[in-house]
């Protein structure tokens, strides 16, 4: 039988002809890889700040000194119940993420990004009711879930493309 040689793949970005693997894309200002990147954002936002928000909704930290009105701070409960419904339903969204980059599955990390568009989608219209005179003049409140969300989804999205093409079969990379 003849050696077989591994399939080519289109790689994410222009390569050099002296390169013969395909390179694995940087993130972070070119300091580490996509798969690093997606289990560090699923380990600080997914989990981490998810459990931050379970906390200080717990403890009552949405009762803000703003407002006495009973009708209003039932509206904010409300929206911070359902809220920390959706940052609880993110921890276990977040460890399937981070079993999925571990063993490079790309439905696994594909449900991160589909989460994180969800979640960045459902958040504020779930606190914007309550909060929106907060925000009355402000551009923020519609302009950071979108850039938070590019930002964190970004890795996600590249990762699976890479892992799709073919960059992170093992041992089909290069550092």
């Amino acid at each position: 039988m003849a050696d077989r040689q591994p399939p080519q793949h289109q790689p994410l970005l222009p390569m050099h002809e002296e390169e013969k693997l395909p390179r694995k894309h940087k993130c972070c200002f070119c300091c580490c890889h996509l798969r690093g990147t997606v289990i560090w954002i699923q380990v600080f936002f997914g989990i981490m700040w998810a459990i931050a928000w379970l906390i200080s909704y717990r403890l009552g930290y949405y009762k803000t000194s703003w407002t006495s009105d009973p009708q209003i701070l039932q509206d904010l409960s409300t929206a911070y119940w359902r809220v920390s419904v959706i940052q609880g339903v993110g921890i276990g969204v977040a460890f399937l993420v981070i079993l999925g980059a571990i063993r490079y599955n790309a439905a696994l990390v594909s449900l991160g990004a589909i989460y994180i568009v969800i979640e960045n989608i459902l958040t504020p219209i779930y606190l914007y009711p309550v909060l929106k005179e907060l925000y009355a003049n402000s551009w923020l409140y519609i302009a950071w879930p979108i850039i938070y969300g590019l930002l964190i989804l970004y890795p996600h999205v590249v990762f699976v493309y890479e892992i799709k093409t073919g960059v992170w079969e093992t041992p089909n990379y290069s550092d």
